[in-house]
């Protein structure tokens, strides 16, 4: 019984600080120091400072550690989404 009951209380203590993450985010997207943008190079959302879309993101510096299987089974694929259109 102590089992369940020390994994709801870090269930609730995961889902509290995520809450408590997005309600940081959102304020400071009000404020515009934070913004959901596209990469140049291959159309991932990525967060940026500014509205411009970023050079780079997180997805082309290191696809080894986003996408293990993906980039050691495609070493040349380098850009991995591009018709990635982004649709107000």
């Amino acid at each position: 019984m102590t089992v369940y009951e020390v994994a709801t209380i870090a269930l609730i203590f995961v889902l509290a600080a995520a809450a408590t993450l997005a309600i940081y985010l959102g304020l400071l997207n009000w404020m515009g120091r934070f913004h959901v943008v596209h990469c140049s190079a291959c159309h991932h959302l990525t967060t940026a400072s500014t509205r411009e879309p970023q050079a780079s993101c997180p997805h082309c510096r290191h696809p080894l550690l986003l996408h293990p299987l993906h980039a050691v089974t495609h070493p040349d694929a380098r850009v991995r989404v591009l018709t990635d259109s982004l649709r107000y």
